[in-house]
């Protein structure tokens, strides 16, 4: 048999000519074979231009990363590694490989154009100090990379206290995918934002990510409330006897921000800008042809703590992940079609019940959904900016020495147990205001633990999310006191990805693990440096699908030695390694687009050289890695995989 090899530029040719010319073609290629049966094609070479065969004669069918090998020494552990390679095979047979390499679009502290990317700002865009120098993020988490026109996008955000997103034209000029100007997106009519994290795109071209604002819960902005918290509002983050606070912190570093000068602490810590209820919501940026931006914080998808919103593609349906301890799933339905930006949406929120059905393997749920309310981000905004509080929404009180609640509704969220009474006439104020005590309160599933990424699978009409690990609120009736224990599954510190199976209305219907981590004992191979299995998952956080049955998992962790990406097939269940990051980095802002014939695959080194990895027995074999990084490693970056078909992402 004769194995013909079609080249690249011939299998370019041929989709440009019409059928009958193409039959021809073939009948040529076939009289030369005298087997009637052609072996399949396959090319190979460092090019990365994409192949243009997009047409039915030539679709990709599959593509399969080359896996990245375990760091085996210092200095692997120390540098960016990815695939080297991608094999993507078409429908008329024929493949091809391109190589693979990593490159550097950004890092933190760049002057590109007129700004100076990962420098945090105050509302009059002046720069932020530490000490003398300038605050300089570390911490790039969400990417989106939107087209406009002719014109191309990169929003990122950065991931902290107070938040900060930049918005960064990009283009590719010779084959060479470069930044060319970036400056903060304007957050000032909101704001600002708060621990910016994880992101998605919308249907209609915007950018959807999450403020995790973790300690700003408003059982320590009330006076009223046992929890409260007595702060000095000094800029330390301390409170009144000089001890370093959460949530003193964050009112501290939020005001590097806003330069409020009047928050009363006396008052739900409300000030002339400043407002515990203003943040915990998803923001929404869309980028314009002309580099400015359209941008808005959308209250009715709830306060809790969001790592993503992500659109279902009718435009109406949105998931939001919440992470921390003892939190909540959420769905947001739209009343009419979101196809274009808008400040102002209306509609539904619901919070998840799950009906645990299976403990083996990271647990199988049924899940239905508790209707909260409904609502516009104009009401809610009102609301906010009316001052209110928590005792203004509910009575609070905690339980008593038994884990009992004298009075009112015992409710556990985000780590805390507390004794709720619902004031009458505050249905509306609670179910936005105080999304994960409400839903609580109304019976939903407030138990998830560390709900990180969410994406959806277009050929499985699925949802998949991470949940980091498997452990406290998930347990079964962790603290021995939980008031609904609807999730009960044994402690896996290594995490789990879940499919969430969705009906022809995008309703959510069951909960199942797919991918499970796997812990090490201290006697197995591997234990030595490592936590969880360096062959399976650690903390999975990012999690994009790309199509193709390739669900990509990226990881934020202590429990491997190097944070790694991974390529998931959804079908033959089988994983791929495909980045091994810098030591002590986590992986985020994950994107794919097109920018002109390039293919573009982003990824984040969050971080490098902070996060000290353990290995089974807690202890931390790599500290001298961590301790000697120099100036430069310690900068964080953008970067993407350079050699990418385009026609993979259209």
């Amino acid at each position: 048999m004769v194995k013909i090899n079609i080249s690249k530029d011939l299998i370019v040719r041929i989709t440009i000519f019409s059928l009958a010319a193409v039959a021809a073609v073939s009948m040529a290629i076939n009289g030369c074979n005298n087997d009637a049966t052609a072996e399949s094609t396959s090319t190979t070479g460092t090019e990365s231009t994409a192949l243009t065969n997009v047409d039915a004669l030539a679709k990709v069918s599959s593509i399969a990363f080359a896996p990245v090998a375990l760091s085996s020494n210092d200095s692997e552990k120390i540098e960016m590694r990815v695939s080297p390679s991608i094999t993507v095979n078409y429908s008329d047979n024929t493949s091809v490989t391109h190589d693979l390499s990593y490159k550097v679009l950004a890092t933190m502290g760049d002057t590109i154009g007129t700004g100076k990317i990962g420098l945090m700002t105050d509302i009059n865009d002046d720069p932020i100090l530490k000490g003398n120098d300038e605050d300089i993020s570390d911490g790039p988490d969400g990417n989106s990379l939107i087209s406009v026109g002719d014109k191309h996008y990169l929003v990122t955000h950065m991931e902290e206290a107070p938040g900060e997103l930049y918005n960064t034209e990009v283009k590719v000029e010779n084959g060479v995918f470069s930044a060319v100007n970036t400056k903060p997106v304007d957050l000032s009519a909101m704001g600002g934002t708060i621990i910016n994290c994880a992101s998605s795109k919308t249907v209609y071209g915007s950018h959807l990510g999450g403020e995790e604002d973790y300690s700003l819960n408003s059982i320590f902005a009330d006076q009223n409330s046992p929890f409260y918290a007595d702060c000095a509002l000094d800029g330390t983050g301390n409170d009144m006897h000089g001890v370093v606070n959460y949530f003193c912190s964050y009112v501290d570093n939020m005001n590097k921000y806003l330069l409020d000068a009047n928050i009363d602490k006396t008052n739900g810590y409300n000030g002339d800008r400043f407002s515990p209820y203003n943040y915990g919501y998803i923001v929404e940026v869309q980028p314009q042809e002309d580099g400015s931006t359209k941008s808005a914080k959308h209250y009715v998808t709830g306060k809790y703590t969001p790592e993503l919103a992500s659109m279902m593609p009718d435009g109406k349906t949105i998931y939001m992940s919440d992470d921390g301890t003892a939190k909540g799933f959420w769905k947001f339905v739209s009343d009419t079609k979101i196809d274009t930006f808008q400040a102002n949406w209306e509609g539904t929120l619901y919070a998840a019940k799950v009906t645990q059905v299976s403990a083996e393997n990271g647990g199988r749920f049924d899940l239905s959904w508790i209707e909260l309310g409904h609502a516009s981000d104009n009401e809610i905004k009102a609301m906010i900016d009316s001052k209110m509080k928590l005792t203004d929404l509910f009575e609070i009180a905690k339980p008593d020495e038994n884990g009992t609640c004298v009075t009112g509704t015992k409710v556990y969220e985000d780590s805390q147990f507390e004794c709720l009474t619902l004031k009458a006439g505050q249905e509306k104020a609670a179910a936005f205001l105080e999304s994960r005590k409400y839903a609580a309160y109304k019976g939903a599933t407030i138990e998830f633990r560390k709900e990180e990424g969410l994406t959806y699978d277009k050929d499985s009409n699925a949802l998949y999310v991470a949940m980091s690990a498997i452990e406290k609120s998930m347990e079964d009736d962790y603290k021995g006191n939980e008031p609904a224990n609807h999730i009960r599954l044994e402690k896996n510190i290594c995490g789990a990805v879940y499919k969430v199976s969705l009906d022809s209305n995008y309703n959510g219907t069951s909960m199942e693990a797919m991918v499970v981590g796997q812990p090490l004992d201290v006697n197995d191979t591997y234990a030595d440096e490592w936590t969880c299995h360096p062959d399976g998952i650690s903390n999975p956080d990012n999690i994009t699908y790309i199509g193709y049955n390739t669900l990509l998992i990226s990881e934020d962790t202590t429990k491997h030695v190097n944070n790694m990406s991974w390529a998931y097939n959804t079908q033959t269940k089988t994983m791929t390694r495909i980045a091994s990051l810098p030591i002590g980095g986590e992986v985020t802002g994950v994107d794919t687009a097109v920018v002109g014939d390039k293919g573009i695959l982003l990824i984040n080194t969050q971080h490098p050289f902070k996060d000290n990895p353990k290995a089974a027995d807690g202890s931390k074999p790599n500290s001298a890695l961590i301790e000697s990084a120099t100036d430069d490693q310690l900068k964080a970056t953008i970067g993407y995989f350079d050699g990418l078909p385009a026609d993979i992402f259209k």
